[in-house]
């Protein structure tokens, strides 16, 4: 037998196994070229590869021959991940045998597995033995070398989708494409170097479950990378890819956004979290409907640590989905969702709910070109660090002073300006009011200010609240709040409390307060649309060196496996520079 002698990364300070592998037990059903994998304890004699595993290492195995898994499931919560790598590897024909000590879910009975492995025999009734009778569905989708790259795109300011597409052009693929679904706006660069699909639109709300399924359906190759504009790629990404290896299931990067002009204010944004409460047990996952995102809203989830795993709980967020085009064709996103709708919760733990798990490629990362205000708080973002505690984190840098900051919204002051008028207006505010809207600065506080008067200053009747309260997010907020704050919101807006209340409530909105406190004395909005682009500087190269410092040795839920130089090429490559 070929064993493979597994351990669980000891920083994931993860219990140690109490039980022992006894090879002579299975020698009379176990051929010599089986190769075992087991997390138990083995006797010093016996031959073994060690291995340690975390989420972001695969298994490649140096024989496809029979494939014995030993207390997997019970000793390790990369169960689901290992299973995968596997059963992709076992040749066709092959068996495959499961011991765990405990009953637990047999994931080759979940979707995905279940019509290519057959149940043979349960040898001494806990060795369940199974044949591998046809390939997996991804299987046919071999090979790293093709790629389609999958946009949805609306019509507004194409600044960060020229970016991307740049990007793209300049990464080096043997075979690729672009697809964009949606309408670009005339000023968009490169027309001729993409094909782009209709969104089929039949409504004004952004269908972005609809149109992530129609890019895929019209992908021509085989390996899918689905984006938002706002994401920017890395250069070694084909080497990322080839390093990490065939057959991945949902895979995604690291991601960061820079608050500042010098990157010196990395934040987590966006990549891979983790949902607390086991979903299947409070909704029906193959059936979610949009009345479900209030509750969904209620659950807490947070950023996942990429060395950790727990199977049923995590998911990729929506902004970049690595896939092979028949996963996601077998299992596509549920277009009864639109984006802001928990869609990518739903996605993520609705697919493994049919065995396929998510997980992170740590060979590189990428940058977001711009943010929302609601994904962190007042800086801080909730992360499971890599022994699994909780923990609220931001850089240290976040402390410094008058760092200069890049703009929130992309909207010039102007726009603002006339955005607010509009809303005062509309709901009755007084000409001293409307005056000072006019000759307002529009920095971080005079903005607040501002606002704080206006809300003072209006009134609204009982039944316009959801007309005010969608013009309050349009117009003064600039930007959607988070489904289960508007909620509260509009809960209290419909009360019986005073308007003195109601108003209070709206001035100390969370989100409103998160914006104060990204562009305090500067302005959140932008004079030109290049505002968010760094400039290639000795300042920014130290800005790159602290940050990739306080990335690979002090920020909570990050993982790079390669030293500060490697980290520091990749903040320096994903940079979003000046021409």
């Amino acid at each position: 037998m070929n064993i493979i002698h597994c351990k669980n990364d000891k920083k994931l300070c993860l219990k140690k196994t109490f039980r022992v592998f006894n090879k002579d037990k299975y020698k009379d059903f176990l051929s010599e070229s089986t190769t075992v994998i087991t997390f138990s304890k083995i006797h010093p004699t016996v031959s073994a590869e060690k291995l340690i595993i975390n989420g972001v290492k695969r298994i490649s195995l140096s024989s496809h021959d029979d494939i014995f898994l030993h207390n997997v499931q019970c000793e390790s919560p990369f169960y689901a991940q290992i299973l995968w790598d596997i059963t992709h590897q076992l040749h066709l024909g092959g068996f495959i045998y499961i011991e765990e000590p405990l009953q637990v879910d047999n994931l080759l009975q979940k979707d995905y597995y279940h019509q290519s492995f057959e149940l043979v025999e349960v040898i001494d009734g806990c060795i369940y033995k199974y044949k591998k009778v046809m390939p997996l569905p991804i299987e046919k989708d071999r090979g790293l070398e093709c790629w389609s790259f999958c946009i949805p795109v609306g019509n507004d300011d194409p600044v960060f989708l020229n970016k991307c597409i740049e990007r793209i052009i300049e990464i080096n693929i043997p075979h690729k494409e672009i697809i964009l679904c949606g309408d670009p706006h005339p000023e968009f660069k490169f027309f001729d170097k993409v094909k782009i699909i209709s969104d089929e639109r039949q409504s004004e709300e952004n269908h972005i479950t609809k149109k992530k399924n129609l890019l895929v359906n019209a992908a021509l190759y085989n390996n899918v990378c689905i984006l938002h504009d706002r994401v920017l790629l890395p250069l070694n990404f084909y080497d990322a890819i080839t390093k990490f290896g065939d057959f991945f299931p949902i895979t995604g990067f690291q991601s960061f956004y820079f608050q500042d002009k010098h990157n010196f204010l990395p934040r987590k944004y966006s990549d891979f979290n983790t949902i607390s409460q086991d979903l299947t047990k409070e909704i029906n996952i193959k059936d979610v409907v949009r009345e479900n995102t209030k509750l969904i809203s209620k659950l807490f989830y947070c950023y996942q640590h990429p060395a950790r795993s727990h199977f049923g709980h995590d998911y990729l967020t929506g902004s970049l989905y690595l896939t092979k085009k028949s996963l996601w064709t077998k299992y596509p996103q549920n277009e009864n969702l639109f984006w802001n709708d928990y869609e990518d919760i739903e996605f993520g733990i609705r697919i493994s709910s049919h065995g396929v798990p998510c997980r992170i490629n740590p060979n590189t990362i990428t940058q977001s070109m711009n943010s929302r205000s609601v994904i962190h708080y007042y800086g801080y973002v909730a992360t499971n660090n890599i022994s699994g505690k909780l923990t609220m984190s931001r850089s240290v840098t976040e402390q410094i002073p008058f760092i200069k900051r890049k703009p929130l919204f992309r909207i010039s002051k102007e726009e603002a300006r006339e955005r607010i008028y509009s809303f005062a207006k509309k709901y009755g505010a007084n000409k001293n009011t409307l005056f000072q809207i006019s000759c307002s600065s529009m920095s971080g506080l005079s903005r607040y200010l501002i606002i704080k008067k206006v809300i003072s200053d209006v009134t609204v009747k009982l039944p316009y609240i959801e007309e005010f309260m969608a013009d309050f997010s349009a117009n003064i907020l600039c930007e959607p709040m988070a489904p289960n704050e508007y909620e509260d919101i509009i809960r209290i807006m419909f009360s019986s409390a005073s308007p003195k209340v109601k108003k209070r409530t709206l001035v100390m909105s969370f989100i409103l307060n998160n914006q104060l406190f990204h562009s305090f004395s500067s302005s959140p909005f932008y004079k030109k649309n290049d505002d968010w682009f760094i400039e290639k500087c000795k300042m920014t190269n130290i800005g790159n060196f602290i940050s990739a410092i306080n990335l690979k040795y002090i920020i909570p839920g990050v993982y790079f496996p390669h030293g500060i130089k490697e980290v520091y090429r990749c903040l320096h490559g994903t940079t979003l520079w000046k021409e």
